[in-house]
């Protein structure tokens, strides 16, 4: 059921309140409903993004050569940032959750058998198929590299959509839109949550939700426990705490081309189904390579060239940059943070991409059609594309893990949004550190494609100095926002426990890729799906173990001046 913010009061009691309606929050409420547990599930957005709620989050500070301005990073709608993300499913490693002298603040208070159990759950909520991660390689492995390991894609971004129906007709799930949970208010012994302030264009009110769980994605839940804190300073590890930092992304970009000894075995490398969703192979380093190199956790896949760089000299290419590059027609294309990426910074080289099309008009005609056709016109849509060529030469993108740093942060700044929210201050950083596993683990997947005879790498800069400085160059994220919650054992290294529930707060929970206290080499929005039907199967232990669930009805919502 879908009702508006102004019908909230006359709600009956829900057993448990979850705070954003994205790609997680929508999963743990229909995982409690399984569960049979009600839920109110509030959304700050309306069912399409609305100037109002785009500029609740418009004012966070950034540096935008470290971090995607927001409004490209975060939607405040029915299904959040799913509407933008490009639907790539990972799972994390065994050796993310492993004792790794290397990355000392890297540790998990779970084994990765916690979350990987409920991975077929994630697979099937996502509609990706079975939950199955490796597939045989013509290659195998050779032994510093692994060629098997698989991302899946699911067919339907947007899980507003996929899930809509089900939403609707739900008779436990009632989905308010318009509704932005503005405060966090604890009891006097900073023990529970006693009531959220939710507000919205028209007003605002105070519910008092039984349980609570907060999915409002990395920076936004992390900026409501810190307005929280100036109330309640001792919560959420106190003052100075954990709370907002080790703020994690991933390290990405490209240094290096690929050059494949048997040209035609890019195929094995391409997009291809398997039981009606695309998957493509990731290259990694396996465990005991990591452990033993004391690198972070990296995968390459191989890649087009820059669509912006004309130098590439391909007509498809170019067309591709041009379609993007055109703004009107690019954002019907790509989301917004993919296409500026695609697009690139100034000077845009409109002449020389021109020329690069009209060299061969009609394969590039022809192989524009086939792209078209793989992406629009059939289902499952293929998720992307690699344009081959006879020499065997490729890009190499690198996805690399981002180790935890305790001054990469957000702390909260003295400008208020229009429900007088305080805005972040984000401070996204990178460590010499980070590049320098990047640039390691190039050099131990080099050494081992030349080893078994299948490929090479050819590097852009002229020397390892310069691979750092262009890795660190490229250094920036903002759309995997991780570890502002990180989970740990205790309240001074973490703001959850195990169980996702915020320490020393007994009804009060965070879902979400910010409870990860290690970013690996996966995007995280898949894991961070496990880990909440995991919290869903926590809560419905919790009321059938006969905990308070519904003590407190929404029947007892106390206006707080509403506005006209």
């Amino acid at each position: 059921m879908f009702v508006s913010l102004g019908q909230l009061s006359g709600l009956p009691p829900h057993d448990v309140c979850v705070v954003g309606s994205g790609p997680v929050g929508i999963a743990v409420a229909l995982a409690c409903e399984e569960a049979g547990l009600s839920v109110l599930l509030l959304e700050a957005g309306q069912e399409q993004p609305d100037a109002f709620a785009a500029g609740l989050g418009a004012g966070h500070k950034v540096d935008e050569q470290r971090h995607a301005p927001t409004d490209i990073a975060m939607c405040r709608a029915l299904g959040g940032t799913s509407r933008w993300w490009g639907g790539r499913c990972v799972p994390f490693d065994d050796i993310d959750f492993a004792d790794r002298p290397s990355v000392p603040d890297a540790v998990w208070p779970i084994p990765h058998a916690e979350i990987e159990s409920y991975y077929a759950r994630a697979a099937a909520y996502f509609g990706i198929g079975p939950a199955r991660f490796t597939a045989p390689s013509a290659v195998g492995s050779l032994g510093d590299v692994e060629f098997q390991r698989l991302e899946r894609w699911t067919p339907q971004i947007n899980m507003g959509v996929l899930h809509r129906r089900r939403l609707e007709t739900s008779r436990r799930i009632t989905v308010v839109l318009g509704a932005a949970v503005t405060a966090v208010h604890l009891d006097a012994n900073e023990r529970r949550v006693e009531s959220l302030t939710v507000g919205g264009a028209l007003g605002s009110l105070r519910i008092t939700p039984p349980l609570t769980v907060l999915a409002c994605g990395g920076l936004e839940t992390a900026r409501l426990l810190l307005v929280s804190q100036r109330s309640h300073p001792r919560a959420f590890g106190g003052i100075g705490g954990p709370l907002g930092r080790t703020y994690m992304g991933h390290i990405s970009g490209k240094i290096a081309e690929i050059v494949l000894a048997d040209p035609t075995s890019v195929a094995d490398h391409d997009f291809f189904q398997d039981e009606g969703a695309y998957v493509r192979r990731r290259l990694n380093l396996p465990g005991e390579t990591q452990m033993r190199e004391g690198v972070l956790n990296t995968a390459f896949w191989i890649d087009n060239p820059p669509f912006h760089q004309h130098e590439h000299g391909n007509g498809v290419l170019s067309l591709v940059w041009c379609a993007l590059a055109f703004a009107p027609v690019g954002r019907r294309l790509a989301s917004e943070g993919v296409r500026v990426a695609h697009v690139g910074g100034q000077p845009r080289h409109w002449g020389r991409h021109v020329r690069n099309v009209l060299r061969s008009p009609f394969g590039t005609l022809s192989g524009i059609l086939k792209i078209l056709r793989a992406r629009f016109l059939t289902k499952p849509r293929q998720p992307g594309f690699i344009v081959r060529n006879r020499a065997g030469r490729y890009s190499l993108h690198y996805h690399g893990e981002h180790a935890p740093h305790s001054a990469s942060r957000v702390v909260l700044s003295d400008r208020c949004d229009a429900l007088g929210m305080p805005y972040l201050d984000v401070d996204l950083r990178f460590a010499h550190g980070d590049a320098e596993s990047v640039v390691r683990s190039h050099e131990l997947l080099d050494a081992a494609l030349q080893r078994g005879g299948v490929g090479q790498l050819i590097y852009r800069q002229a020397d390892r100095e310069a691979h750092l400085a262009a890795v660190l160059d490229q250094a920036a994220d903002g759309f995997h926002q991780a570890g502002t919650t990180r989970m740990a054992a205790t309240p001074s290294d973490g703001v959850v426990d195990a169980q996702c529930r915020v320490h020393g707060v007994e009804n009060l929970f965070v879902a979400g890729s910010s409870v990860l206290p290690s970013s690996g080499q996966a995007n995280p929005t898949f894991v961070a799906v496990a880990l909440g039907l995991r919290l869903a199967d926590h809560l419905a232990g919790l009321k059938c173990a006969g905990a308070d669930v519904a003590a407190e009805p929404n029947s007892s919502l106390l206006h707080e001046g509403a506005r006209a």
